[in-house]
């Protein structure tokens, strides 16, 4: 009896690993999303191509970054489970690294693929402006280390920042006073 117990858990163990990588298999039907670029300029076009779809599935294109997230359209797979057509970026995402996702359903994960958006030209920028004196003031050379941030500060406002820092070292010099000495 005891030979049949210690044979009959692997067998168990076996059944139910197999059970599993069946059901996982099933389950991933091997979508993918693919384009010829890795990279895209926002306000762009990125041509996308999607295979292993089910036929006549519907997904949405998200473009999923860290604290935002972009719908940028539904296509409907044809019968042989792909898709291929030029995706727009839309102008106002931010650049950075972006995941661009095929959802499908209740926000089911089908497939994905990584996508670096870089920030959209200035001269598409600019011709989209309306108001000539931001179109004056843009300077297209400007580089992150050389735009400066001017911080005000009033004389009140140095009178806070003291008040502040006065009360913090008197409320330290309270807490030393208060400490008792401790003997070697």
């Amino acid at each position: 009896m005891r030979n049949r117990m210690n044979i009959g858990i692997p067998l168990v163990g076996r059944l139910a690993l197999l059970g599993t990588v069946l059901l996982t298999m099933a389950a991933v039907h091997g979508a993918a999303l693919t384009s010829t670029e890795k990279a895209v300029e926002a306000g762009q076009t990125l041509p996308l191509e999607g295979t292993g779809f089910h036929a006549g599935q519907t997904v949405r294109l998200v473009l999923l970054g860290t604290l935002t997230e972009y719908t940028l359209r539904e296509v409907t797979v044809d019968d042989a489970g792909v898709f291929a057509f030029d995706v727009e970026v839309p102008v106002d995402v931010r650049p950075g690294q972006y995941q661009l996702l095929a959802l499908s359903g209740e926000s089911t994960r089908e497939a994905q693929m990584d996508l670096s958006v870089m920030a959209a030209s200035q001269v598409a920028v600019a011709a989209d402006s309306h108001d000539d004196a931001t179109m004056a003031t843009m300077d297209a050379g400007a580089r992150a280390e050389e735009m400066t941030i001017a911080r005000a500060t009033t004389g009140a406002g140095w009178g806070v920042i003291g008040l502040l820092i006065g009360l913090a070292g008197g409320a330290g010099a309270m807490l030393l006073r208060g400490t008792p000495e401790v003997e070697a």
